[in-house]
């Protein structure tokens, strides 16, 4: 089980930051303040998120390591998570990216990301599982982990978003998007087993079975060598050996679905208004997809039509005030819709320009298990290019061991500005025409 992933995607200090075009990724109404943009492969933005509600790292490390120790009672760690463990991961990661504003009625962009999802709620011996099993005191086995609810996916997602002015209050955006699904699992309340059948000094050998349901998605065909008739070998893997080597550009393309955002934003006097509903949408795999059922420690395996993974809901609600030409206030409020329960957070933040070259966000946000401080930076290091980074909390990215919520957001930016809250434009760095 992946419970730890290096996801190191902030959300709510971008939200409304100053000349960055990916805010309209979460809130297909924005029109940015900038003319053209361009984000290249890899250099041209990652944003991600990770969320664990029981422990954090440093206290999993301190855990693992004890487990040889004559004396230690592991049961008190895992007793101090809690009945359950809840992990959430996003990341998204740009593949290819631009857009321009349309005059003075609106912005069109494209963009190409990939994108993963893991949420994974288990019983708290979970712990366990992350951990050498070797370490582990042969007294404390079988291990058995019950109420596995799993659900993974990577997709391909391309599609544009287009904001469109209706007047000088209201503008309406939305954002239709292809989600080509490379890969998915999907599991409810399912119980893994861990028994130790030979506790020999010389060789230890375990035996790991499950029991329920599940449904997965495959880039490719399952591993023929992991099949006997219908029973799976767990011992195998699942891929093919070297399956990568034999993709073509069109297999990424299996799977199409549709999801759309919308967005608003409305204007009065120095207020700014602005509501959006993202991933509206429930994409269907329906290449290489096989149903999983353990049963009296035997894992036998079906093909079928189609799976359906849960990409997650997304709603945003913010009020903005302009109190100068360079500098706003606004509030946030977020809430994502996952399998395994709704997450709200709300955000203060403090958005503008500092000087010729810097546009900066300063937020605060408060959620489950999170509140921190939040800071955005973009930064014209070159002319015509512009380097980002933002956290929702920046004091637990810096101590990230200790941290139950990271996020972050870094890219690169080519971009022609378009200054339109700026006074002062004629000294600003020479931009690319």
């Amino acid at each position: 089980m992946l419970l730890f992933a290096i996801l190191v995607k902030a959300q709510n200090t971008f939200y409304f930051m100053e000349a960055m075009p990916q805010n309209t990724a979460l809130n297909p109404a924005i029109i940015p303040d900038v003319k053209f943009y361009m984000g290249l492969p890899g250099i041209g933005g990652m944003n991600a998120q990770v969320h664990n509600s029981g422990f954090t790292y440093s206290q999993f490390d301190e855990f693992a390591k004890n487990l040889t120790n004559i004396g230690y009672v592991p049961d008190d760690f895992v007793n101090s998570i809690g009945e359950t463990n809840v992990f959430r991961g996003e990341a998204e990661l740009n593949l290819f990216s631009f857009g321009f504003r349309l005059k003075e009625k609106g912005f069109l962009s494209f963009a190409a990301t990939m994108n993963s999802l893991l949420i994974n709620e288990a019983a708290s011996d979970i712990a366990y599982l992350l951990t050498d099993f070797n370490d582990i005191s042969t007294d404390d086995f079988p291990i058995i982990v019950e109420g596995i609810s799993l659900n993974a996916n990577t997709s391909l997602k391309v599609g544009f978003t287009y904001a469109h002015k209706i007047n000088s209050h209201l503008t309406l955006g939305i954002s239709p998007r292809v989600n080509f699904g490379q890969a998915g699992l999907n599991t409810s309340g399912m119980r893994y087993k861990i028994e130790l059948i030979n506790d020999n000094i010389e060789e230890v050998q375990f035996e790991q079975t499950f029991s329920g349901m599940a449904e997965i998605a495959l880039p490719t065909e399952i591993n023929p060598e992991a099949l006997d008739q219908d029973v799976l070998n767990m011992d195998e893997g699942l891929l093919p050996e070297n399956w990568a080597e034999g993709l073509k550009a069109g297999d990424f393309l299996k799977n199409p679905g549709l999801l759309i955002d919308f967005g608003a934003t409305y204007e009065i006097e120095k207020w700014t208004f602005s509501a959006s509903v993202l991933n509206i949408g429930n994409p269907v795999f329906k290449n290489n997809v096989y149903k999983l059922n353990g049963k009296n420690d035997q894992v036998l395996l079906t093909e079928t039509d189609k799976i359906k993974i849960q990409v997650p809901t997304r709603f945003y609600l913010g009020a903005m005030r302009q109190f100068s030409p360079k500098w706003n206030y606004a509030l946030l409020l977020n809430n994502h819709f996952y399998s395994t329960g709704a997450v709200t957070t709300a955000t203060a933040s403090l958005n503008g320009y500092i000087g010729k070259i810097l546009s900066t966000s300063f937020s605060y946000t408060a959620g489950y298990k999170y509140d921190n401080l939040g800071v955005g930076l973009r930064l014209r290091f070159f002319p015509g290019m512009d380097l980002y980074a933002v956290t929702d909390n920046i004091i637990q990215a810096v101590n990230f061991k200790n941290a139950n919520w990271l996020t972050v957001a870094l890219g690169v930016n080519i971009s022609i500005l378009g200054h339109t809250k700026q006074p002062d434009t004629n000294e600003l760095p020479v931009e690319i025409n």
